[in-house]
């Protein structure tokens, strides 16, 4: 697929015309990453904007015990970064590639000069980061108001949602391992293991060579509002 055809996909720039993709893919460039290769770290300088095209990029933070908190699984046609084209701070957490992952840059500077002669697109990019902010306000009330089961149920239904990937009929299989589910919802990978094995007993999902599979996923959301 082309940068033309992915800058369409991307909430930031699919609603600018054909005129204006063409001028904002010319100021992006490629970057090659190698499996377990940081594309950045906490507090590194915020100056640049990253689309994956191919691979996958684990976002998250480390805390004064050491402890992992995941924050995204990102793949094909996702992006991060966002903020550096407004403003250049301290990045707030790693992003690690989980394999090896081809990326589209583009840099705070070029991105201002480019604003310059379109102020308008400064409208498109706000909605969106208020969008991702209110998904940030969901994640803090999910962690200070529901309990771990009902976190991992969060988890598994915007994991269905997000990867789309149906195995035949309406299983859906959720391409993540008890590990990253631990870091996900804040929790110990044992509890973790203990609640799915639970959600298994409820017949809510179904387990098959350590893959988690969702055989009904209105069944799982409505889980939430039991």
């Amino acid at each position: 697929m082309t940068l033309f055809n992915i800058l369409k996909k991307v909430p930031i720039f699919k609603n600018l015309n054909d005129k204006d993709l063409k001028e904002i893919e010319k100021i992006f460039f490629k970057k090659t990453c190698v499996k377990n290769e940081h594309i950045f770290s906490e507090t590194d300088e915020g100056d640049r904007f990253y689309i994956v095209v191919e691979g996958q990029i684990k976002i998250y933070k480390i805390s004064s015990s050491g402890q992992v908190k995941t924050f995204d699984y990102l793949s094909d046609g996702d992006f991060f970064g966002e903020m550096a084209l407004l403003e250049k701070n301290k990045r707030s957490a790693y992003a690690l590639a989980l394999e090896d992952t081809r990326l589209y840059v583009i840099t705070h500077i070029n991105f201002q000069k480019f604003l310059i002669s379109k102020p308008r697109i400064l409208l498109t990019i706000s909605k969106t980061l208020s969008a991702r902010l209110r998904n940030a306000d969901k994640e803090i009330e999910m962690f200070a108001f529901h309990k771990v089961k009902d976190r991992l149920v969060m988890c598994l239904v915007a994991e269905a949602d997000r990867q789309k990937t149906v195995k035949g009929g309406k299983d859906i299989e959720i391409g993540i391992t008890h590990q990253e589910l631990s870091e996900l919802v804040g929790t110990a990978r044992e509890v973790i293991s203990r609640n799915l094995k639970e959600l298994k007993e409820e017949k809510l999902i179904k387990i098959k060579n350590s893959n988690i599979i969702i055989p009904t996923l209105s069944k799982l959301r409505n889980k939430l509002t039991d």
